[in-house]
């Protein structure tokens, strides 16, 4: 259980470095070569973590939703959005930041007196990527993992 912890923490680290040196101006920025965008990217990540990290885990949270509108992020950051789209209807950065900042704060909660047994039961909710809560957990940091290294590339892109 701390190894998939600190999986989790080390990976919130890792994206907190590289946005922190983003620019406000450059959040919707949106390169050819990338077709994404910060903003795009963060939301996108909020939205996997509830699944996964959330939901999954202890069911619909009814006190992360009235902070978190989902059905506006699945229109704004799900897998099949356009990071261009929506552009004047999305939340701002810092709104971005304060949602993904809750976003780890409930995971962490949610997943402080998870035992060893727990994490083979199965999600609380359908997940499409995972049968049990052990797996949701491994597919979050692994996820944003992959974002990460969409996140650095679009720093260098946007940068050089």
């Amino acid at each position: 259980m701390k190894t998939i912890k600190n999986q989790i923490k080390l990976v919130k680290e890792k994206t907190d470095n590289l946005i922190k040196n983003f620019s406000k101006e450059h959040w919707h920025e949106t390169p050819s070569v990338l077709e994404s965008n910060l903003n795009w990217q963060i939301g996108h990540i909020i939205l996997a973590n509830y699944l996964h990290g959330i939901a999954s885990i202890s069911g619909a949270n009814e006190e992360y939703k009235a902070k978190v509108n989902i059905p506006n992020f699945i229109k704004y950051y799900g897998p099949k959005s356009d990071p261009k789209a929506h552009t004047d209807e999305k939340p701002s950065h810092e709104e971005l930041l304060e949602m993904y900042d809750f976003t780890f704060s409930t995971i962490y909660k949610g997943i402080e007196n998870l035992s060893l047994d727990d994490l083979e039961n199965k999600t609380e909710i359908p997940n499409p990527a995972a049968t049990t809560k052990y797996e949701a957990l491994l597919l979050l940091s692994q996820h944003q993992s992959w974002h990460n290294g969409q996140i650095a590339v679009l720093n260098r892109v946007l940068n050089s």
